[in-house]
């Protein structure tokens, strides 16, 4: 009797087991089926900002060292050498928009550094076309997304340092809108290799609350249908929360050479967000005396941009003054080219 409990005891443990095997991989299968691509909402967030980190091909967030670190990785705060420095850059982007960012950083000894930033994308005027006046009502719309940050991070020790950033986004169409707050976490180390050159980092962006859209422009008027007095009665659109874009970079950078007449950095980017396949990012940028600094880089698994190039100049050794500005192209295929440039102030 005993000898007949335990082996049915052991059947039992054994079912279990495998049961849980099999719902497991179901679960396995069944995510690897679902495809997460369009299901984000505030996709703005993904446009990379400043031209030196977007020439290197988006592979920033262990060698940024400018206050665009607020939307990299808020931990690199830290690395920024001046007390306070100033950031600005604006671009045409895709279809006629226009993206613009600026940051400002200010460190406090013993404190940490501080910073402030703001992305906006301004989608210009739109036409307003209905069913009944598809050529156009005369009317005409407003759209843009934006993005306000405040940013903190602290050397815990010599080698690393982490931040924090605290935003909130909007985006506005014609009188609909929604809105949502997120964090930003980052995080440096920098090794002994390479004469203390190597570092690595990593950053998680986005980790908020969904947005949802309201306003005036959900009211609508509702026909009954089969009314023979056309009836209309008032009536509100429902609309769904939507996930902002999370996304999780790890990267690495190295200076393999760098003295007063020439500089050689290396970086490397792995991004992995909820919405597309992991991607990744390449870019280098030589330098020559301190002064000039050529870039290029290489985005994988990307459907428009493939490769990046750019072109920095530090007139610091130039003028005395320390002032930098920074030039990047890209080539986005049937969506034409673009250009930006970024001025970076040091004080």
């Amino acid at each position: 009797m005993k000898h007949f409990l335990f082996n049915w005891k052991s059947k039992r443990i054994y079912l279990v087991i495998l049961f849980s095997l099999i719902t497991l991989q179901n679960q396995e299968t069944f995510a690897q089926q679902v495809d997460y691509s369009g299901t984000s909402a505030a996709n703005f967030l993904k446009i990379g900002v400043g031209a030196r980190p977007m020439a290197m091909g988006d592979a920033a967030i262990a060698s940024i060292n400018s206050p665009e670190a607020l939307y990299w990785n808020v931990a690199a705060l830290t690395r920024i050498d001046d007390e306070f420095s100033f950031a600005v850059s604006s671009m045409d982007w895709l279809v006629e928009s226009r993206n613009s960012y600026l940051a400002a950083a200010y460190k406090f000894d013993g404190v940490g550094s501080f910073g402030i930033d703001l992305q906006y994308l301004d989608y210009g005027r739109i036409e307003e076309t209905t069913v009944y006046d598809q050529d156009g009502t005369g009317r005409f719309l407003s759209a843009s997304d934006m993005v306000i940050g405040l940013g903190y991070a602290r050397e815990l020790t010599d080698r690393f340092s982490f931040g924090v950033k605290l935003k909130y986004i909007n985006q506005t169409i014609a009188d609909a809108t929604g809105s949502a707050f997120a964090v930003d976490l980052g995080a440096v180390f920098q090794t002994s290799f390479f004469d203390n050159k190597l570092r690595f980092a990593a950053s998680l962006s986005n980790f908020g609350t969904k947005l949802k859209f309201t306003g005036r422009d959900l009211s609508v008027t509702y026909n009954i249908p089969d009314n023979p007095g056309n009836k209309q009665i008032p009536a509100e659109l429902s609309t769904i929360d939507w996930d902002i874009p999370l996304l999780l970079r790890f990267g690495v950078s190295n200076y393999f050479i760098e003295n007063e007449d020439v500089s050689l950095l290396v970086a490397y980017d792995i991004l992995d967000s909820r919405d597309y396949e992991v991607r990744h990012n390449v870019g280098t940028e030589i330098g020559l005396y301190k002064m000039v600094f050529l870039r290029g880089g290489y985005k994988f698994n990307y459907d428009e941009v493939k490769y990046t190039i750019g072109l920095g100049l530090d007139f610091k050794n130039i003028i005395d003054y320390k002032l930098k500005l920074d030039y990047v192209f890209l080539d986005f295929g049937d969506f034409g080219s673009l250009n930006q440039f970024s001025l970076l102030f040091n004080l």
